[in-house]
């Protein structure tokens, strides 16, 4: 075998541990997602069977801003607020009091604010599971929060932001409601901003 062929063969052996690798990686984060797909499911269905039989119309808003704390309830261990819906991407999802690593493996989070407070910032994965399907929102579509005591707040998006991963104080703003997710790759936010809707 000749140096060239030597080098061409080492290349060729890097190329394919290169694509063992990716190939690894992507089965991972395809399982992590399954199980948070799964996870979030498991929590939403309790959620959705212990909340009080409340149903107030499409119509309904969120109060005026009070310094009232936010219900919660625990489920599994996990300290559930609610659940959000964005009908127009398929997302109907438990969300969860506090945020780390953990917890949003299992479902969204609360970033920082509250509904009351008319400040609230929801995190969550860019699993497809999860909030992937944030990156087809468009300007006036319908956003949903349904506390656990069955409360519904009706939403609208209002202005889509991507910011730097960088940019964190710029999460924080005017607007009522804000849902956040990571763009693929990780480098920047994708941010929704949403106005209360109008009777």
């Amino acid at each position: 075998m000749t140096k060239m062929q030597k080098r061409g063969a080492l290349i060729l052996l890097a190329g394919l541990l290169l694509l063992g690798i990716a190939l690894c990686i992507h089965l991972v984060q395809k399982k992590q997602d399954s199980m948070a797909g799964e996870t979030a499911a498991i929590l939403l269905q309790q959620l959705e069977l212990d909340r009080p039989a409340i149903q107030p119309g499409p119509n309904v808003t969120a109060p005026e801003v009070s310094a009232t704390p936010m219900p919660e309830k625990v489920y599994m261990g996990y300290h559930m607020l609610g659940s959000i819906q964005v009908p127009s991407v398929g997302i109907r999802l438990p969300v969860l009091n506090n945020w780390d690593e953990q917890m949003l493996k299992a479902a969204p989070c609360r970033y920082t604010g509250s509904v009351p407070s008319g400040d609230m910032i929801i995190m969550g994965h860019n699993y497809k599971s999860h909030f992937t399907p944030l990156h087809k929102v468009a300007v006036g579509d319908t956003v949903i929060f349904t506390d656990v005591e069955g409360i519904i707040y009706n939403y609208k998006v209002s202005a889509i932001e991507n910011l730097h991963r960088s940019e964190g104080e710029l999460l924080a703003s005017e607007y009522p409601l804000t849902l956040f997710t990571c763009s693929p790759g990780g480098l920047n936010r994708l941010v929704i901003r949403c106005e209360k809707a109008v009777n």
